[in-house]
């Protein structure tokens, strides 16, 4: 059965590591990451902290910090968390350290799965052939606003789990409401993301470009997995 978390205080720490997860926020670590290793950074390590970070950074040597609180560049470091910085000019053939708000503590929870790709609009396609692969009912997890719902997380769920094709009977209860609420959206589902309360932080603080890059389908044939405290590009 395929099995969908709404916040990451959901998520229980007994899942078979064997499954495949996904783990997905929108809002904008998943569509970073996918855009610093589509211009060729060599990986992305996350960090739970800031006090992770600068242990990364002390362990990996020359590496681009890149981050957020509140929505902005962490103070001292190179780069946001905006996919839109994510440039060949600014992590190509380097190692980012990646500190979001919201993203990053989760992914690395799910450091030990087996099978572990970052969801997102961008990859979406990659994204489903990489789980049809794996011949396992996907485990996913949507990291939020804050540790709430967030509108932006479960519409991207509920496009994953409508690509999959499963029967009602194979989706746990917020599986089958992200797909149906997907299908309520209609053509209005970049309008529900970019209105929910998340979306109208980002617009309130400059960054509405931001928005429509995370909600472009498909941007990129590649999905981003996890290999150890790393994330790095598989195709």
């Amino acid at each position: 059965m395929v099995e969908l978390y709404l916040i990451p205080a959901g998520f229980p720490d007994n899942l078979d590591r064997d499954r495949p997860a996904v783990i997905i926020d929108i809002f904008r670590a998943s569509t970073s990451i996918a855009a610093a290793l589509h211009s060729n950074a060599e990986a992305v390590y996350v960090a739970g902290s800031m006090e992770d970070a600068d242990a990364l950074k002390s362990k990996l040597g020359n590496v681009v910090l890149a981050g957020e609180r509140g929505g902005l560049k962490i103070e001292g470091y190179d780069l946001g968390n905006s996919p839109r910085e994510m440039t060949p000019e600014s992590v190509s053939g380097r190692t980012v350290i990646f500190n979001s708000t919201n993203g990053t503590k989760l992914l690395r929870r799910f450091a030990d799965f087996r099978h572990a790709a970052v969801g997102s609009f961008v990859c979406l396609s990659a994204l489903i052939s990489y789980l049809e692969e794996c011949h396992t009912d996907p485990v996913l997890c949507c990291a939020g606003q804050l540790g709430r719902f967030s509108t932006e997380d479960t519409l991207a769920a509920g496009y994953i789990i409508s690509r999959l094709g499963r029967a009602d009977d194979q989706l746990d209860d917020a599986s089958l409401f992200a797909r149906r609420m997907v299908d309520m959206a209609g053509d209005s589902w970049r309008n529900w993301a970019k209105t929910s309360s998340h979306g109208r932080l980002l617009a309130s603080l400059g960054l509405a470009d931001d928005l429509d890059f995370c909600l472009t389908i498909d941007k990129y044939d590649f999905v981003p997995v996890s290999d150890g405290d790393k994330i790095i590009c598989n195709r």
